[in-house]
């Protein structure tokens, strides 16, 4: 019976469970606001931290899912890592991966939008941002501009965005790369609508490039910041799961939510070429 069970889940990645009919509150695009032009190098400074963990490091299961044989005949099974599990160096504390952020930059102050456009990829039981060199579960995006998404492996997926956007695309082919503009500001969660229901990713949109994540050491930089009061915000994804809704024919699990975010925030004065450093303990 749970074979059975396991091969019906199966072929959900096959025939998707998600139709895409009208996409409520879809906004057309914005034009990007004007950015940088009031941007004054000499009126900037530099703000920098570190981000340790000090409770104890979750011990975080990863998922068993079933993927189809290329020969129409079986299944592969493969396990899953939890996308949002805490990444805590467990000698040093440090915490990678931690989205950070500035909140009350001018966009005509900032600094031109210098950060790599954001790709989307689906497979191999996981969805990855890959922003310039950096491959990852978060990424960031100007407001009004695209994102490319595609599927890595010969299944077809479906690729939902909920949050400050809402969108279905549909990935019925490898490498065959579709396009979505993001015009809302905020934060886009990005999830599986074929089976892979633990599968997360999130997108900032934003009108300034202030945006980074932590490093393997646990920190952040960001250059050339605007002089005067801002605020620096951190965020990382809930991982432990909150509820979940099955397939009422497989009994299979087809949808899981998580538990909220971790978010903290630290008020700074940046001044003229100096340096403002802010350190955060988690949770």
């Amino acid at each position: 019976m749970a074979g059975h069970r396991l091969l019906i889940f199966g072929l959900l990645l096959l025939t998707g469970c998600e139709s895409q009919g009208p996409e409520p509150g879809q906004e057309p695009p914005v034009l990007n606001p004007a950015i940088g032009t009031s941007f004054q190098a000499a009126n900037t400074g530099r703000v920098t931290g570190h981000i340790t963990w000090t409770a104890p490091i979750p011990n975080v299961s990863p998922f068993l899912y079933g993927v189809p044989n290329p020969s129409g005949t079986g299944f592969e099974f493969r396990t899953a890592e939890n996308p949002n599990r805490p990444l805590v160096d467990p000698n040093t504390r440090a915490v990678e991966g931690v989205v950070v952020f500035l909140r009350g930059i001018d966009p005509a102050t900032s600094r031109q939008w210098d950060l790599p456009p954001v790709a989307i990829e689906i497979g191999n039981g996981q969805i990855e941002v890959v922003q310039g060199n950096r491959r990852g579960r978060c990424g960031f995006v100007r407001r009004g501009d695209t994102i490319t998404v595609s599927s890595t492996e010969p299944v077809y997926h479906l690729l939902r965005g909920r949050g400050d956007a809402f969108f279905s695309l549909a990935l019925p082919a490898p490498k065959s790369p579709t396009k979505r503009v993001l015009s809302q500001l905020g934060r886009v969660e990005l999830s599986s609508g074929t089976g892979l229901y633990w599968a997360r990713a999130n997108i900032f949109v934003s009108d300034h490039p202030y945006y980074t994540v932590t490093d393997k050491n646990g920190e952040f930089a960001f250059e050339h910041v605007p002089s005067g009061d801002v605020e620096v915000a951190v965020w990382m994804p809930g991982w432990q799961p909150l509820r979940t809704e099955r397939d009422p024919d497989s009994t299979q699990v087809a949808r899981q939510a998580y538990c909220p975010g971790i978010k903290k925030v630290a008020k700074l004065k940046v001044g003229l070429a100096r340096l403002a450093t802010v350190d955060f303990i988690l949770p």
